[in-house]
């Protein structure tokens, strides 16, 4: 599921994203949910609205309804179910994550915040500039979360792969350090329901690169206490507000930064491998 950001429809996130390609190459479906004006006038997800971040109400329960749908009509692999989205689409994507981790197996985001890094307009655009709250809380909160609504049922680690730009003028790069903190800290819960730093928001190994022509980045990868992949952070030096490795040229996309849409597939596949048949039951404490 591909979530588009403020002032886009669905067809402009799949045009800029290049992940239909991605598809067609390894055989998977694409959904690209839209929102409309009528819910928001800058068709933004309303990511930082109290209203719209709790399972079965309001938009979340909207797109949850969009997967059993698609599941219902195709063969999908219920273990291999992922959402992403750019800027409001990927904090809507965090909020995915965090109040339907029985249906997705791994969340991307490109330039996106924490889960209820803002639960007021206000707040949402205080976060973008400043971050957010204190992100270990946030996770704690996340994991609550969980608890509250699924209690009982099998529940995967969450994958989560975040690609940020540092010349974002819109959503500060804090938010991408932020991200990576609350679910290390919801990870460090899901592991065995207590806070003892099983999951760590240092990186394991630092990788930089760059793309030929284009601009140079750094990746952070994070592990589990397995030493299997469970968090990447891409930070792209010279990326503004804009789907990374973009297939073309338009606002709110650079194709000059690392392919996003083919990062984010690699990432998807090789940890739904690891964790296919790794669960355990939640239960809210």
């Amino acid at each position: 599921m591909m979530l588009h950001g403020c002032m886009h429809k669905p067809r402009d996130l799949a045009a800029i994203s290049g992940m239909n390609d991605e598809a067609d190459k390894n055989t998977f479906l694409v959904v690209y949910p839209e929102q409309t004006k009528e819910a928001n006038p800058l068709r933004c997800w309303n990511w930082f609205d109290a209203n719209h971040q709790t399972r079965d109400l309001g938009e979340p329960s909207l797109l949850a309804a969009i997967v059993l749908k698609v599941a219902s009509t195709h063969n999908i692999d219920p273990r291999r179910v992922y959402v992403a989205g750019i800027s409001a689409g990927a904090a809507m994507a965090v909020v995915m994550g965090a109040t339907y981790p029985d249906l997705f197996s791994g969340v991307g985001v490109m330039a996106g915040l924490a889960f209820k890094a803002g639960t007021t307009a206000e707040t949402g655009l205080t976060a973008m500039k400043q971050g957010g709250p204190d992100p270990k809380q946030q996770g704690l909160l996340a994991f609550k979360v969980m608890g509250n609504n699924i209690s009982g049922k099998s529940i995967r680690r969450v994958p989560v792969i975040v690609f940020h730009g540092d010349a974002d003028p819109y959503l500060s790069p804090i938010n991408a350090d932020q991200v990576i903190a609350q679910w290390a800290k919801t990870n460090d819960y899901l592991d065995d329901g207590i806070d003892n730093d099983s999951v760590k928001s240092e990186p394991a190994e630092t990788i930089a690169g760059s793309v030929p022509a284009g601009h140079s980045y750094t990746r952070y990868v994070y592990n589990d206490r397995s030493h299997r992949l469970l968090m990447e952070k891409w930070i792209v030096k010279g990326l503004s507000h804009a789907w990374s490795g973009a297939t073309a040229v338009t606002p709110f996309a650079d194709p000059k930064g690392p392919h996003a849409s083919e990062e984010m597939w690699r990432f998807f596949r090789k940890t739904s491998r690891a964790t296919a048949h790794r669960r355990r039951r939640i239960s809210h404490r």
